[in-house]
């Protein structure tokens, strides 16, 4: 458990009670420390001597919560550490602990003020508090000038300084340190003991020496010798200080520090970021441009289908069974044929729930204008007395609709082919004639008999253009397309019309209406109908064309997986440092997730302005060299909000199993690694 109570003045700050330590070694048991016991009060120099291999740093990993004892007890300020949680020996390294290390142990990309700041870091420490006790700390050894200095640009008596004033950022009661002057001069090493005894003697701390140098001795106040994992006490003064530093309450580290340190590894990391997010990158665009078209093509047909009528309209075909691939795909005709007459027409008009009834046909026809030609389809506007329903007329994109015999609205597409050029200025073809050479008749997109040619062959008819509308199909007026049908029609005073529309009064009357129709035996099909199996169609492509893509993001995900485990090998020694002065285990795996996040927005973000890029290319050379009046890609913002959550989600799974390995690391061996 956490410290919860302060010592009493005469409690030692540190007590070792018959403390053994056997490492397994293949099949052999090695004995690193045998029946240890001693006691280290505050104020005091204690200095542990004694050959490599001794037992020397097993006895300073297990004071300092970084490794376990096989049994004793380790008693910190009256409380027994030996068989604390890892996270509780984590508050006890952060809180109680400080370590100076032989080799400095500092990050290498961080300043000296920054790698100061970390202790506090890691406790919730304010940026603030923090960063005036790192300040503070440097000028006290002596390195104020030197704060935004890296390690390699200091030399090594200033980096071992840095690492001392790390190791009192949090002011912790024992200071732990191993061989701090082994890689120093002789000048440098003084200056270092010299401070590490004020240390103790000055301000109170419990300072633990780990050395196989003899001239410690004369700065210890208490010295032990360590042979073979066995201790003996020499008899020296013992300046014991009445100055208990007893260890601050700290906290832990702010998720939001957290990731702004997972960030400052990064961009330290650049380059390999930038490689590693460019996985997801083109995983994300592979995904937004494939589903992009699919509901861009969606779009552009429902809104096709949509501006053929409104949804209360059903068409009716004269064959009374009908089967087939769909609204767009070839139509098998069985069954018997119930022609429709003005007669018939009048009949659906009084069935209950209807509102009206009229010709449905589609022509398709030759246009020429100025010697240049193309092909267009043509329906009938319904008869003027409907216009005032809501959706029956279609959309006029320029000019206006006209229920004139000889004028016309054609689809952009086909007036940009009368036009010729890039960009043609099809507002020059508004109020000028075209000539119509009117070749076959349909019963309409969704029913109605197959293509028929004219019993009377029909002259060229010379039309005036009054508009354009944004669809696949042209229209002229009601009463002229009663005309045309008349010449497809061996008897004229018995005109059989190739398909009708019906109007229901509304929405909830479409179903029980077309139900009649069809008892009637004629075949029914309604928009309702169409936009469903086109939804469902478009459904079905767009969740292939996002499996694509989802391919492309988990190859994206595997090489982020292989990336981050690669950084854990590299960054034992960081991920050590780290441990050693109070990360949890979940502040490490939290840390490489946020790592593997943060590439993962990055390149899902990337990757939707990529994607997105590439479709406006698409849609801009589609409009250029096509007849299709708009383009063919759509970004909507699910779709934008889908591919941050793809790169995010793929990011932090293929990032867990390295994030997992680095928590797991043993602080003690992760240090190891130079």
């Amino acid at each position: 458990m956490p410290f919860n109570s302060a010592p009493t003045s005469s409690e030692p700050l540190v007590r070792l009670s018959h403390v053994e330590k056997v490492y397994r070694r293949g099949t052999e048991n090695v004995i690193a420390l045998h029946d240890v016991s001693f006691a280290f009060s505050y104020g005091t120099v204690a200095v542990v001597l004694g050959p490599s291999g001794g037992g020397k740093s097993t006895l300073l990993h297990i004071l300092g919560g970084m490794d376990r004892p096989t049994s004793g007890d380790i008693i910190i300020s009256g409380q027994d550490i030996s068989h604390w949680t890892s996270d509780e020996l984590a508050k006890y390294r952060r809180e109680t602990v400080g370590f100076i290390f032989q080799s400095f142990h500092l990050i290498a990309n961080m300043t000296a003020l920054e790698n100061v700041e970390l202790p506090l870091m890691l406790a919730g420490v304010s940026k603030e508090a923090r960063r005036r006790r790192a300040i503070e700390l440097l000028n006290r050894v002596g390195l104020g000038e030197r704060w935004n200095h890296k390690p390699g640009e200091l030399s090594g008596g200033q980096a071992q300084r840095v690492a001392i004033a790390r190791a009192l950022a949090a002011n912790p009661p024992l200071i732990l340190a191993d061989e701090p002057t082994g890689n120093l001069d002789s000048a440098s090493g003084q200056e270092i003991m010299d401070l590490l005894t004020s240390l103790a003697h000055e301000d109170g701390h419990c300072v633990v020496i780990v050395t196989h140098n003899e001239e410690f001795v004369r700065y210890a106040d208490r010295v032990l010798r360590i042979r073979d994992g066995i201790v003996h006490e020499e008899s020296r003064h013992d300046s014991s200080s009445s100055l208990n530093i007893q260890p601050e309450r700290l906290g832990h580290i702010r998720l939001w520090t957290l990731y702004q340190l997972a960030w400052h590894s990064l961009v330290k990391r650049l380059t390999r970021g930038l490689l590693t997010g460019l996985g997801i990158a083109i995983g994300v665009a592979a995904m937004v441009l494939l589903i992009g078209l699919g509901t861009g093509l969606q779009s552009n047909v429902v809104q096709g289908i949509v501006s053929l009528g409104p949804l209360t309209a059903i068409n009716v075909s004269p064959q009374g069974n009908k089967s087939g691939s769909g609204p767009f795909g070839p139509q098998v005709v069985s069954g018997p044929s119930h022609a429709i007459t003005s007669r018939t027409l009048h009949q659906f008009a009084h069935l209950p729930g209807a509102r009206a009834a009229y010709i449905n046909a589609t022509f398709l026809t030759g246009v020429t204008y100025h010697g240049r030609s193309t092909t267009a389809a043509l329906s009938p506007l319904p008869p003027r007395n409907l216009w005032s329903i809501s959706g029956v007329l279609p959309t006029v994109v320029q000019g206006h609709l006209s229920n004139d015999l000889r004028h016309i609205v054609i689809p952009l597409s086909v007036a940009k082919a009368l036009i010729g050029g890039h960009h043609p200025r099809i507002a020059q073809l508004l109020g000028k004639p075209i000539t119509l050479h009117i070749e076959t008749m349909s019963g309409g997109l969704f029913a109605g008999e197959g293509l028929s040619g004219p019993i009377h062959p029909l002259p060229p008819q010379r039309v005036i253009i009054t508009g354009f509308v944004n669809s696949g199909i042209g229209y002229v007026s009601y009463p002229t397309a009663l005309n045309w049908i008349q010449s497809f029609s061996a008897n004229p005073h018995d005109v059989h019309y190739p398909g009708a529309t019906v109007l229901a009064d509304s929405l909830s009357q479409v179903s029980s209406l077309a139900n009649r129709i069809d008892a009637m035996g004629y075949s029914t099909t309604t928009l309702q109908q169409a936009l469903h199996s086109i939804n469902k169609s478009f459904s079905l492509i767009e969740t292939g064309l996002g499996a694509v893509g989802g391919i492309a993001l988990v190859v994206a995900g595997l090489m982020i997986g292989v990336v981050m485990s690669m950084a854990v090998l590299e960054r034992r020694r960081e991920i050590g440092i780290l441990r050693a002065i109070g990360a949890r285990r979940r502040d490490i795996s939290r840390l490489f997730l946020l790592e593997a996040l943060s590439i993962g927005l990055i390149g899902a973000i990337v990757g939707i302005a990529l994607g997105g890029g590439v479709g406006a290319i698409i849609n801009v050379v589609i409009k250029q060299n096509s007849q299709v009046s708009h383009g063919i890609f759509s970004l909507p913002l699910w779709l934008g909000g889908l591919g941050l959550l793809f790169g995010a989600g793929v990011s932090i799974v293929a990032g867990a199993i390295p994030a997992s390995h680095a928590a797991a690391l043993n602080p003690v061996d992760a240090l190891r690694q130079e």
